[in-house]
């Protein structure tokens, strides 16, 4: 899905991938045959098979810079996102000309429950499961949200998360 955190997406270190089409046949990709968007891979777009196995560079640097920088986005996750409850992660995509977190708190929908899915009351953007929650619980919710999103602000969100299977 091309995930991506503080300006950096997985696009930008990845070298290749690894993976098993429907056919059962093992094959791999460069980074330039992945078709990367924001949160959007050629296995996203195209459903081509189940990556089995990822090459990454990374960037040499010093030690005590990297445990800074790491400690400091600990610190924020801690503070800015739910990661004490069970979720997915952020559920909902960045708009191109809307912040959607702060368009899910405007319409009120912080702590907003259906089962025992919840809107989170730290970030708007992430739906946790609060207690016991069902995938029904979730999807109800995040279709809840998107419709009242669009009701007040005439905007489409899009989901970060995935859903497959049965709905």
């Amino acid at each position: 899905m091309n995930a991506g955190a503080h300006g950096r997406e997985i696009k930008d270190v990845l070298i290749s991938t690894t993976y098993i089409d429907f056919d059962g046949n093992i094959k791999t990709l460069e980074n330039n045959d992945l078709q990367f968007e924001y949160r959007k891979s050629i296995f996203s777009k195209n459903n081509i098979g189940i990556i089995i196995e990822a090459k990454l560079k990374f960037e040499i640097g010093d030690i005590n810079e990297i445990s800074e920088k790491m400690q400091e986005y600990s610190t924020y996750r801690k503070e800015k996102q739910p990661i004490t409850y069970p979720s997915a992660g952020s559920t909902f995509k960045r708009g191109e000309d809307f912040i959607t977190a702060k368009l899910i708190d405007e319409c009120g929908l912080k702590g907003h429950k259906i089962g025992g899915a919840s809107i989170s009351n730290l970030h708007a953007g992430f739906v946790i499961n609060e207690n016991n929650a069902t995938a029904r619980d979730v999807i109800e919710l995040v279709e809840y949200t998107r419709q009242k999103v669009y009701e007040k602000f005439k905007k489409n969100i899009d989901l970060e998360i995935e859903i497959i299977g049965e709905q």
